[in-house]
């Protein structure tokens, strides 16, 4: 049987004692960047609440970096569900396909999405800029969107005089998601040109997953006990982490009543949410997570027909994400604000579910 870890998103890290030495040799003082691992209430060591964004690595990051050179912390990350639609069919116009046959490949679209630790080593350069690596092996999703030949009927409209239409037949090759049109309207004298993009309506969606390492080598800047801002260069595309002091007083501990609405259909979902830190039911997967405030886990989700365990992350930057696991595998995440106020503390976050289903889920304390 899998263990949590590896259902939710399976990450090892590899920074060897040689690597931390080699930076220790090159850790001095510069005026360009602030020590990230001074000012916190423990000397020699400093955590950081971090929300990241870009190349489908949208999520939250909690990282203690220390001042032997290395970081730890535990991350979450919820990419949006792909857009494996064909283009709009252009201002005005609605469009109806019909046909088909062999086809070509779009581009693939990969997501990051699940829990799971995160450590590495780091220095600051020459250059006073904060300089650091990591790689994590992990379980990576992707769709593929094939297009195919066919010939599709598109029903235009003219935007200034909504009433008048025109129907259009446009050709498509094999592995051609789009075609552009120009389109003369008489209406309103003296008539004017309009630009209209036609998608591709006959498509079908491939998707599959594999193991996958993502090499990440970051530069940045601190200001301390302010604010960290991280630039890294992934194997899945640029992200960048910005980030303040942790706040560790963020408790949504208690009882919780979640919708989920997945593909036109809404469901309801009871859980609880109880600390790491006061509790720890996955040792063997993270061992040291009750180092870390706002991280939080459930053991008795419920909803209609099914079980669910997971993880929650807080961010005093008023985000929060939720990582739920069903009985039968299932990996769902998803990302978004957290707000609170004299009617109740409510979570309203969007992600994605396995294989690759949209979510929006909304969930309150009680």
């Amino acid at each position: 049987m899998k263990t949590l870890e590896q259902i939710i998103l399976t990450s090892l890290v590899r920074a060897t004692a040689v690597g931390a030495l080699l930076l220790g040799a090159v850790q001095t003082s510069h005026a360009g960047t602030s020590d990230p691992s001074a000012g916190g209430p423990i000397p020699g060591s400093f955590t950081w609440d971090l929300i990241s964004s870009g190349s489908g690595q949208r999520g939250l990051a909690v990282i203690t970096f220390s001042n032997d050179f290395t970081f730890r912390g535990y991350q979450l990350l919820a990419a949006n569900a792909p857009n494996t639609n064909s283009a709009s069919a252009g201002r005005g116009g609605t469009g109806i396909g019909r046909g088909g046959s062999t086809g070509g490949t779009n581009a693939a679209q990969t997501l990051l999405f699940g829990f799971s630790p995160i450590d590495g080593v780091w220095a600051i350069s020459s250059q006073g800029k904060i300089v650091g690596f990591f790689d994590e092996a992990l379980n990576v999703t992707s769709v593929i969107t094939n297009f195919f030949a066919s010939t599709n009927l598109f029903t235009v409209v003219n935007p200034q005089a909504p009433s008048e239409t025109t129907n259009i037949l446009v050709a498509f090759t094999n592995g051609q998601a789009s075609a552009s049109v120009n389109i003369f309207w008489p209406d309103p004298p003296p008539g004017f040109n309009q630009d209209y993009v036609l998608g591709n309506t006959n498509f079908a969606a491939q998707i599959g997953s594999a193991e996958s390492t993502n090499v990440v080598s970051f530069t940045g800047t601190a200001a301390l006990n302010k604010r960290i801002a991280l630039v890294g260069n992934t194997t899945f595309g640029k992200v960048t982490f910005k980030g303040v002091p942790v706040d560790g007083g963020l408790d949504v501990s208690g009882n919780w009543i979640g919708t989920k609405k997945e593909g036109g259909h809404t469901a309801n979902e009871f859980f609880s949410l109880t600390s790491f830190q006061v509790a720890n039911p996955f040792p063997a997967d993270f061992p040291d997570i009750a180092n870390f405030p706002n991280l939080f886990f459930t053991t008795n989700g419920l909803g209609a027909g099914y079980n669910f365990v997971g993880v929650a992350m807080v961010s005093r930057q008023k985000k929060i994400g939720f990582t739920f696991i069903k009985e039968d595998g299932t990996a769902r995440a998803t990302l978004g604000t957290l707000k609170s106020s004299k009617r109740g503390t409510t979570a309203t976050t969007k992600g994605v579910e396995e294989p690759l289903n949209e979510v929006n889920f909304t969930a309150t304390l009680q």
